[in-house]
């Protein structure tokens, strides 16, 4: 399966020089690519879940945001749509999984109780996985953003710093997309 992530990162530009908007999003591509690139395993893997990556790749229509004076609002409210996408998919696991059930379930295996597989089927076991995964910030198929900077999959370290000036350099935040399978 294929799902698109918006990676963020980091522009650090030189105070005194120009860039253009295609510049930037040409820099943000090269340097989520570098950091994917970096973040592989021998066989291709990032992150654990995705076995091939493409920046853009199926969805190479969809812009790079910058987060400047002209698209502020548009970013943050793509930060907005990150972020109740998480707690959606959160609630649709968490109305998925048998509560009761998955509770006497590990009560029985804490006793030294055997458990079956079709007994951890039926109570939907996975759903309560996926759930705490988003919880816990647990980077995969699901989060539909990372942080190549905190590496968190929250968004609330990137909007802390979106109005930070840094002195030594100009900063510049940037959301990528990529085309992850696994």
């Amino acid at each position: 399966m294929h799902v698109m992530q918006y990676l963020a990162t980091e522009l650090e530009l030189e105070l005194d020089e120009e860039y253009t908007e295609e510049d930037l999003v040409d820099i943000a591509r090269d340097q989520v690519r570098e950091w994917l690139n970096m973040e592989a395993d021998d066989n291709g893997f990032v992150g654990g879940w995705s076995d091939w990556h493409e920046v853009g790749g199926r969805w190479s229509n969809v812009p790079v945001l910058i987060y400047n004076d002209d698209n502020a609002c548009s970013f943050l409210e793509a930060l907005d749509i990150l972020d109740l996408k998480q707690i959606t998919q959160f609630n649709e696991y968490f109305a998925e999984f048998d509560f009761p059930t998955i509770n006497s379930l590990m009560v029985k295996y804490g006793s030294g109780e055997p458990v079956e597989f079709r007994e951890i089927y039926e109570a939907n076991v996975s759903s309560l996985t996926g759930a705490l995964k988003i919880m816990r910030g647990y980077w995969n198929w699901d989060s539909g953003f990372f942080d190549t900077q905190d590496c968190t999959t929250k968004t609330s370290a990137l909007r802390g710093k979106v109005g930070i000036d840094k002195k030594q350099y100009r900063s510049v935040y940037c959301l990528v997309p990529v085309d992850f399978h696994f």
